[in-house]
Parts: C-alpha cells; structure tokens; sequence
C-alpha cells in the first residue's frame, strides 16, 4: 500500500515538472476528478488545463477554475462546455482543442454515474451512463491520439477513473445491453469497465509511448456515493474526496505510472518499484496505488479476440452516433 504521506512527497514533486505541461480533465466538475484537478493544479508550474462542464454546470465549475487560479498564479485554465454523453459533442471539442494545442500531457477521465432510474437514451441512441464512462473515454482518446503522440509531450498519460481490476463476463452477443432484459444499471456498469480495459489494452498496444491507467479508488465520499446512498448502496468506510484526489495526482504524474522508456515526469518516491503492467500492457491500479490483476479473465478475453470483437463494436457505435448527431 502507498501511504498518504508517500503519495503527499510525491505530488510535492509535481512542483518540478516543466512549465508548458498540458492536461485535459473530463468528469472534473465533481468528486474525484474535480480533487484531482485541484491536487494538481496546485502544484504544476505554468501548465494550460482544459476541463470540460457541461451546460448545467458552467457556472459553478468556472469559479472553482478562478479558485485553481487564485491559488497558482501560473496555471492557465480553460473551461470546455460539451455533454460528454455525446459522441458527436467528443468530435466537435477535440477538433475545438486541436485549434489551439499541438500535444496533450495527461488526459484525466472520471466522468460518468450509474443510471438507478433505469435506461433512458440520447438523441444518438446510447445509454448515458454507458457513454460517459465508456464510449466518450474511448472516442475522446482515439481522437486526442495524435496530440498525445506528439514528441512534444515526452511522457504522455491517461487515466480513466473507473472498475480496472474489477472486470467481469460480458454479454458477447449484445455488448450494448438493448435486448429484452439485458440492461440494469448493474450490468452496464460491469459493461463499461470491462470494454473500457479491453479497448484501452489494444490501444496501449498500437501506442507503445503512452502509458494508461485504469483506476479503481474504490468508495470514495463523493455526490455519486451520496446518490448511490439513496438506492441502497452503502459500502463501508469510504475513503475521503481529498484523498483520492491526492491518489489520483500521483497517478496521473508519478513515473511508478509510466511504461518503460516513458518516464520523465515525476520521479518514483524511493523504496517504491514501478508498478507491474496488465498483459495487455496497462497499469491496473487499486483504491491503495498499487497494481491489480485480472488475468484469469483478460487472458481468455485477449486469447478468444474479445478484445477485438469489443474494438470493431465500438467502432460501429462511433459511426452510427456520429451520423445520429448530424441529423
């Protein structure tokens, strides 16, 4: 286990890091991504943060963003507004940011929430929940792909905030959950966090610079726990908001993070090895920072091409929302 205080040591490190990093926070306008947000931007020097709201809640995310401010004179931050349920939102905010970024540092991904209320789909034919915590991560990273690849950014990063570690069985035959009796707000849950493994596995394979996360916290005293509380869901000793936004700044910036011939950012603190990659060559932390496997279920996945089968779907998925979006 990481203690705080090692995770503490190691954000004072983020102090160090070049001016001019860039980094992009999707789900930061609550909870754990938006503690990250703050964790890191009080700490990195004369870096440009882009985070995205969507329109219901630009106000209040835009006077946090002065707070961040306030704090680090040096930091520049940039409000996106988009409804990251969208595909066709994803597309229309990258081609916005490619206008003015060449290279991204760190994408940080927390957005989403489970649907108690049941399923009730957008305007492109997805399930929300689904799309904020699966399909929308994946476009966006597909479609930041060249920015994050840039040599300019020596020791890219992604981190999607979710259930790594924790992947289950998969509805083969019907992936997006629509026929009779298939979807609860359980299964697509399982659905998200599964594909999203999967398809950032063969992402991590095709860019071998790139080193991704896929983190589970675990509880975590946030508004999502609190609604989750009123559906019954009551795990125990949740960790504190603070202290996974701390976790969360380590791992987005810490080289115990980053695959070999990657590091470059903050140094591992001593006595601490790199943490070990899944076989399909991402980091698969726990809520405590350290290294989770799931390889008696990944390894059948990758060895019957599950993981292929989930890529041409959610490619299918891409082009169907984004022709729904136009009309």
């Amino acid at each position: 286990m990481v203690s705080l205080q090692t995770v503490q040591h190691a954000n004072a490190g983020i102090a160090a890091l070049p001016s001019g990093l860039v980094a992009l926070f999707m789900g930061a306008t609550s909870g754990i991504g938006q503690s990250t947000l703050q964790h890191f931007a009080g700490h990195a020097p004369s870096s440009r943060i882009y985070s995205i709201a969507r329109p219901s809640s630009v106000a209040s995310h835009e006077s946090f963003l002065s707070t961040l401010r306030d704090a680090n004179s040096s930091v520049t931050t940039n409000l996106i507004t988009a409804d990251v349920s969208l595909i066709s939102e994803i597309d229309r905010l990258v081609d916005d940011l490619k206008q003015t970024e060449s290279k991204i540092d760190i994408v940080f991904l927390s957005a989403g929430f489970m649907a108690f209320e049941g399923r009730h789909d957008t305007k492109e034919g997805l399930d929300p929940s689904m799309s904020t915590r699966y399909y929308s991560r994946l476009r966006l990273i597909t479609q930041l792909l060249p920015l994050l690849n840039n040599p300019a950014a020596p020791s890219p990063r992604i981190v999607s905030v979710l259930a790594g570690g924790l992947e289950g069985p998969l509805n083969e035959a019907d992936l997006d959950l629509r026929g009779p009796g298939a979807w609860s707000f359980w299964n697509a849950s399982v659905h998200a966090g599964t594909m999203g493994t999967l398809a950032l596995e063969r992402v991590a394979r095709q860019n071998p610079r790139l080193s991704i996360t896929h983190w589970f916290p675990g509880p975590v005293a946030t508004p999502g726990l609190k609604r989750a509380n009123a559906f019954g869901m009551r795990p125990p000793n949740p960790a504190s908001q603070d202290e996974a936004g701390q976790r969360g700044a380590t791992i987005a910036t810490n080289d115990r993070y980053a695959v070999s011939g990657a590091e470059g950012l903050v140094p591992r603190p001593q006595g601490l090895g790199p943490v070990k990659t899944s076989g399909g060559g991402i980091f698969l932390v726990d809520p405590n920072g350290e290294s989770s496997s799931n390889e008696g279920l990944l390894a059948g996945f990758r060895e019957r091409g599950v993981d292929e089968t989930v890529w041409r779907f959610t490619e299918e998925i891409f082009a169907a929302a984004t022709k729904a979006g136009r009309g």
